[in-house]
């Protein structure tokens, strides 16, 4: 009971999973010989007990009420564009409203997907909320960075999947003084009760 052994199947979004719970893994993996690490990367939200899960790593929203919840970190959702982009359309962005007149790319496994939210002016605690107008959707996050590198719109993506191209210069944060809000990282799991040591 004291040693974590047996399968631990874990569901997390792709492009989180890949650039930061893969390293974790396997450092864990190693502590833990008798583990079998099950990792299932998908970006829609699962049913942790209906699919046979035993924890989920979520960026937002945590999903069922039902579940136990620990928050370790956040992520700064950033809205961005290539300069490419920037310099081929005339009309600037310097409010969120100005978003409506740009092509957005929209990322289709949350909520409202065509809904984006900022800060009010210089961060004050007001929100602003915008309607965009979707020029491409997709269900990855990753996919829609690739698209915004190459052009084709401006993207609204947590930092972990834009940072590396917002430091090569390939993407340029847009609207400083209207930061969007940040995002919590969960790891949810059915239940306190009746835990195994894994």
């Amino acid at each position: 009971a004291a040693e974590p052994r047996g399968t631990l199947r874990i569901t997390c979004g792709v492009s989180f999973g890949v650039r930061y719970l893969a390293p974790a893994l396997a450092e864990f993996g190693a502590l833990h010989p008798d583990l079998l690490l099950d990792l299932d990367l998908s970006d829609r939200v699962v049913a942790l007990v209906e699919d046979g899960f035993d924890l989920a790593i979520r960026i937002g929203q945590a999903g069922s009420q039902g579940m136990v919840s620990k928050r370790p970190g956040w992520t700064q959702i950033v809205c961005c564009a290539a300069p490419a982009y920037l310099e081929r359309r005339s009309k600037p962005i310097l409010t969120p409203a100005d978003l409506a007149q740009h092509e957005c790319l929209s990322y289709t496994n949350v909520g409202m997907p065509n809904t984006w939210q900022f800060a009010g002016k210089d961060g004050r605690d007001t929100r602003v909320t915008v309607r965009i107008p979707p020029r491409h959707r997709a269900n990855n996050g990753q996919v829609l960075a690739s698209l915004a590198v190459q052009g084709m719109g401006v993207v609204y993506e947590p930092d972990f999947i834009v940072a590396h191209e917002i430091r090569s210069g390939q993407l340029i944060p847009l609207l400083p003084g209207h930061r969007p809000p940040r995002s919590p990282i969960a790891v949810v799991y059915p239940s306190r009760r009746h835990l195994s040591a894994k």
